[in-house]
């Protein structure tokens, strides 16, 4: 019984990290079949004490999904991959069209408004948290 107990608190305390990230308005730009990628976008609030970092996100819809930031170099607007996003402890950050987004590859099913996607963001702790993200016009 009190092995139960310690692989409960440990169990507990991989899925309590992300937990502590409340994910709002979370969607994904629709656009027509024949274009490869879809931007996604949300807001990510950290409720927790300590900083949390997303190492990772994947969808079974997309063959792949990255974390990307538009920025501006030279006068030239390109985008870029963000290996770690960083959430510092009791603030948001969001995923905005012309700023930070997730960058989904390949959808393997043709979207239509209405339907729901869903994601997993992977932490720096190897925990998870899936969320439903919403395919908007």
């Amino acid at each position: 019984m009190k092995h139960l107990f310690m692989l409960a608190l440990f169990v507990a305390s991989f899925s309590a990290f992300a937990d502590s990230i409340v994910v709002t308005e979370a969607w994904i730009k629709n656009l027509p079949p024949s274009v490869p990628m879809r931007a996604g976008y949300m807001k990510l609030e950290n409720t927790s004490a300590k900083s949390l970092s997303i190492v990772g996100v994947e969808s079974e819809l997309f063959m792949q999904v990255d974390i990307h930031e538009t920025v501006k170099k030279n006068g030239m607007m390109s985008m870029q991959p963000v290996p770690v996003l960083s959430i510092p402890a009791g603030t948001a950050v969001e995923l905005a069209p012309g700023g930070m987004h997730l960058m989904m590859m390949k959808p393997k099913e043709t979207l239509k408004p209405g339907d729901q996607v869903s994601i997993t963001l992977q932490f720096d702790d190897d925990s998870t948290q899936t969320l439903q993200m919403t395919v908007k016009k």
